[in-house]
């Protein structure tokens, strides 16, 4: 089990509850875990699940050495829990965040954390935590910069995401948005990654010609060209419709009598006044009359805890971040009524005819409500049926609609800033489980949370931010979204914003048609690309002094928008679904059994004292023990499983406790110390030598192991040593290699007798025999790692191209300066390359050996070993015949005879051949062929051909022999299956080729 892991290809997968797709799985494994060093922009669209291909990479490079010391993630503040519960939910890995408190304190990090998580305004703007992470002693392995974007050259953050890029050996850039249609951030941003291959500076830059990045540094892909494992879209269709609901009379009366209020005892200039009231007014006669009543209860209150000027303005200095942050317009909000009154007594009896009048107004059915119900019947939406996704700008209105839901019979949950992270992790998971309909989210639920179980989401009110308003539309279009998503703008012209809301969206919408619903993740962008503020144009409305805002027009809209949906399309890469098909079926061949592994932990469990018994689901045990070992947590009790799709299971079906249940499987740290510990207790006897029993063998042989290591560079010139093991078989027909799986046909004799150690005749074979599947390794490692050199050569070369036709402008001398330096880093950079395709191994030492003796008798074989070979020939010969491709296996010892595999199809089977020289009776499967059946299900294939004394005829070929007889077994055990249900096999199967 030791030897077997470094070859896997995605073992990290293998018993974690996630299923990739094809586009995370090439991005992970062909453009990001092959490089030595990585510096890398993943920058695919929304909700394509950035964040689980970060995780993927994280995991497998810890796996192979590749991020072997910390990680560092620098987040928006508000995704820093999300990161921590998708990288412990998805890949065990415990991230630890960083804080300031953390940062002043002069020790090191917890040493028991590698994986660490900042904001990435406290790295900025925090000196302690950012000499902590990029200072001169900072050092990691990898640093990742999430919504990377906010990198723009004309902030800290990009300064200090430059000293950070210089302390990290792998760095990986995530955005959505790269390029926003401005070519000089887009350049700054590459400059972080390779300063060398994509200089930038402040005032060249701009200039350029738009840049095209290598596939060794860059990733796009589009949400309309990803699919699902089934070939299937993977994004469904998002529609979006702006509806106009004009205020009642009643409604109107209030909000008027709201912002006459305003007019009279705030300053003509107190825009930050105007703008609260107005907002709340137009989101709701709730929240309009909360804020009114604070203010009516603070000019009651003791007079010193009234401060400030109320025509002050705490957004005339606004930036888009204060105006997208919640908690911005909370201290707005608090600033404004508990200002000072130019006039208590009769702000007091204003307010108090302004509260009655929306008193009575809150009596009858607010026109926006009349407007979602119908919505709902057009949605066939019920009490009890479907659910509704409902944002709004306030917790008072979110807590009113959930009591307006509850009346009309929904189930219904409120998602706001003061519910923390587990539960609102919680109310995520009940909520995609349908264990509750409708869910009321202020903008706390605009980011980094999934919520595509509903497909219609109600925008009751809309933010001031643009960006928010794409968050919002993206809770619901992400992965798992499997019908078409429906996104719906409640808007009232007769208020001040709503007459700018209703026609900027109207014809935001019409660009989006025109472009196949390209613009719903492009608005801010466009609009920026205009020149258009959409905050500021709704500020306006709440100023005399300002002109009204000019609003772009539909067609301007779609025009700019064409040009930023080419710009981002010319940055594209298309998935190769085919290749990726591929790796998913070797991955099937390829992934170590969890049945192995279940049986493994038994067998240790015997060894060191503590029991597996059955756990609350198929797939999960429970290990019990006085002292159960450090790997299963130390305690006496705790629930284990071997199987990612038990984990995916169990949390579907509300399983309570998986935080704390132990995953046993390839990658994961509990296993690898059981491993270490079956080590231990087995290394005496292998060096010595040991014997051992094959069920399935008429004749004995030896096994014997050796070990050497596989040497490559990366790019800071250090070599890494990959351990390389071949387990070699000999006996007097000669020595071969043969697989890890073999091993499971052995079991332990009587204790007593002694083993004999090798002849000399096998020692000299073996080794031979090892050093050609050491060379054959090599060659593989040597293919692999050349075809990537070849790749960076390749871009390289385009980089020169690049350069040449970007400085063609200047004169001679400066033209000549720039191509000798680069010249000067291109030859630096090819003999870094040739180091790298440079692949070694050192000499074979043998680790241990074992001698095997026969435990199989011919009457007990399940077949006939004289028809065995002619068996194997008649079923190749029919698969050829088939067109497939067939390699034997069956000195191997993998648990199957053949691997076939259809050139045209894809279609791959592993073949177990069993031949009877009569008639058909009873096969036996031996241990790896059992495990294997049940292991690789459709692709595991038995044939049983009989006749072979005579004319050999294949008279069973059976699909998934473990499946039909209903997994009846999970165990490492010698299975029978009888000659009647060979023949319902047959008949069910309709005896197909």
């Amino acid at each position: 089990m030791q030897h077997a892991l470094p070859r896997i290809r995605s073992a990290v997968l293998a018993t974690r509850p996630l299923q990739p797709f094809a586009h995370q799985d090439e991005a992970v494994f062909t453009h990001m875990i092959s490089q030595p060093r990585l510096r890398f922009m993943l920058a695919d669209e929304p909700g394509t699940g950035k964040t689980i291909m970060t995780g993927m990479y994280l995991a497998e490079g810890t796996r192979r050495g590749l991020v072997p010391g910390r990680t560092i993630i620098v987040v928006p503040a508000h995704l820093i829990e999300k990161w921590r519960r998708d990288l412990w939910r998805h890949f065990a890995v415990e991230a630890r965040r960083l804080t300031a408190e953390i940062a002043r304190d002069p020790a090191d990090f917890d040493p028991r954390y590698d994986v660490w998580v900042v904001s990435i305004d406290l790295f900025t703007y925090n000196n302690d935590v950012r000499r902590r992470v990029a200072g001169p002693q900072a050092s990691w392995s990898l640093a990742v910069f999430d919504e990377a974007h906010r990198l723009t050259p004309s902030s800290q953050m990009w300064g200090a995401g430059r000293e950070l890029s210089v302390r990290a050996h792998h760095l990986l850039l995530l955005t959505a948005t790269p390029h926003r249609g401005k070519e000089h951030f887009f350049r700054a941003l590459m400059n972080l990654l390779d300063p060398q291959l994509y200089p930038w500076d402040r005032q060249s830059s701009a200039d350029l010609p738009p840049l095209r990045p290598g596939s060794l540094s860059f990733l796009r892909r589009m949400k309309e060209d990803l699919r699902d494992r089934d070939g299937e879209l993977l994004f469904p269709p998002r529609f979006a419709e702006t509806i106009r609901v004009n205020l009642t009379p009643t409604e109107q009366a209030a909000y008027s009598a709201v912002m006459d209020y305003v007019d009279i005892f705030y300053d003509r200039n107190a825009v930050l006044a105007r703008s609260i009231y107005g907002k709340r007014a137009a989101s709701g006669i709730p929240a309009a009359l909360a804020t009114v009543t604070r203010r009516e209860a603070a000019l009651r209150g003791p007079a010193e805890l009234r401060t400030g000027d109320p025509s002050s303005d705490l957004l005339s200095a606004r930036s888009t971040a204060d105006i997208d942050d919640e908690s911005t317009w909370d201290r707005a909000e608090e600033e404004v009524v508990t200002a000072r009154s130019r006039d208590k007594r009769a702000e007091l009896d204003r307010l108090a005819g302004v509260i009655d009048t929306l008193r009575r107004a809150s009596s009858s059915q607010p026109a926006k409500w009349l407007a979602m119900t119908h919505l709902l019947a057009r949605h066939e939406i019920s009490p009890g049926v479907g659910q509704l996704l409902v944002f709004s700008e306030f917790r008072d209105t979110a807590v009113w609609l959930s009591g307006l839901f509850l009346e009309a019979g929904y189930t219904v949950r409120v998602l706001e800033g003061a519910v923390d992270h587990r539960d609102r992790d919680h109310l995520q998971q009940e909520f995609l489980a349908s264990k509750f309909q409708v869910l009321v989210s202020t903008d706390a639920g605009g980011e980094g949370i999934d919520l595509q179980s509903a497909n219609v989401m109600v925008n009751y009110d809309i933010p001031w931010s643009l960006v928010r308003l794409e968050q919002r539309m993206g809770r619901l279009h992400r992965i798992g979204q499997r019908k078409p998503v429906f996104i719906y703008h409640l808007i009232s012209p007769e208020t001040r914003e709503g007459r700018v809301q209703e026609v900027i969206l109207n014809n935001i919408l019409a660009a989006s048609q025109a472009l196949g619903g390209r613009v719903f993740d492009l608005m801010d962008a466009t609009a920026e690309r205009m020149g258009f503020d959409y905050t500021d144009a709704i500020l306006s409305t709440y100023s005399d002094a300002r002109e009204p805002p000019t609003v772009p027009g539909a067609d301007a809209l779609l025009a700019t928008a064409q040009q930023l949906v080419t710009e981002e399309t010319r940055l594209r890469t298309r998935t190769d679904r085919k290749a990726a098909e591929e790796r998913f079926r070797a991955d099937r061949l390829e992934a170590i059994n969890p049945v192995i592994v279940d049986g493994f932990v038994e067998a240790m469990g015997r060894a060191c004292g503590w029991r597996l018994s059955p756990g609350p689901l198929p797939g999960l045990r429970i290990a019990r023990g006085s002292a159960l070992p450090a790997a299963l947590g130390g305690g006496t009790s705790v629930v284990v499983a071997t199987d990612g799709a038990a984990v995916r299971q169990a949390r579907a079906d509300g399983v309570e406790g998986l935080d704390t249940i132990v995953v046993l499987g390839p990658t994961e740290p509990p296993f690898a110390e059981l491993v270490g510990m079956a080590a231990e207790l087995g290394a005496v006897d292998l060096i010595r030598g040991c014997r051992l029993i094959d069920s399935a063998s008429l004749t004995g042989y030896w096994l014997l192991l050796y070990e050497a290591s596989v040497e490559l560079a990366d790019e800071i010139g250090k070599r890494q040593r990959r351990p390389t093991p071949l387990l070699v078989r000999y006996s007097g027909s000669g020595a071969f290699v043969v697989e890890w799986e073999s091993v499971l046909k052995l079991s332990a004799p009587m204790e007593g007798v002694p083993a004999a150690p090798p002849p000399p005749a096998a020692r000299v074979e073996a080794l031979r025999a090892a050093q050609a599947g050491l060379e054959s390794t090599v060659d593989r490692e040597r293919t692999e790692r050349q075809r990537w050199v070849g790749q960076a050569r390749k871009q390289l070369d385009d980089l020169g191209y690049r350069i040449e036709d970007e400085l063609v402008e200047l004169p001679i001398d400066q033209r000549r300066a720039r191509l000798e330096e680069f010249e000067g880093i291109r030859q630096a950079r090819l003999r870094t390359l040739n180091d790298l395709s440079q692949v070694s191994a050192s000499s074979l030492q043998l680790v241990g050996w074992t001698q095997v003796h026969a435990g199989a008798r011919r009457d007990s074989l399940g077949y006939d070993p004289d028809s065995e070979g002619l068996a194997v020939a008649t079923v190749l010969g029919e698969l050829e015949r088939l067109g497939y491709v067939v390699d034997d296996r069956q000195t191997a010892g993998v648990g199957y005879d053949l691997f076939a595999k259809h050139p045209t199809t894809g279609d791959q089977r592993l073949v177990e051949v069993k031949g009877l020289t009569g008639g058909l009776g009873p096969v036996w499967l031996e241990q790896n062929e059992w495990v294997q059946a049940q292991q690789r299900g459709q692709d595991y294939w038995l044939y049983v051909v009989t006749a072979c004394a005579t004319t050999p005829r294949v008279e069973v070929r059976v699909r998934d022999p473990a499946g039909f007889v209903g997994n009846r077994v999970r165990r490492i055990e010698r299975l029978q299956i009888r000659a009647a249900d060979l023949r319902r096999m047959a008949e069910q199967n309709g005896n197909i080729a």
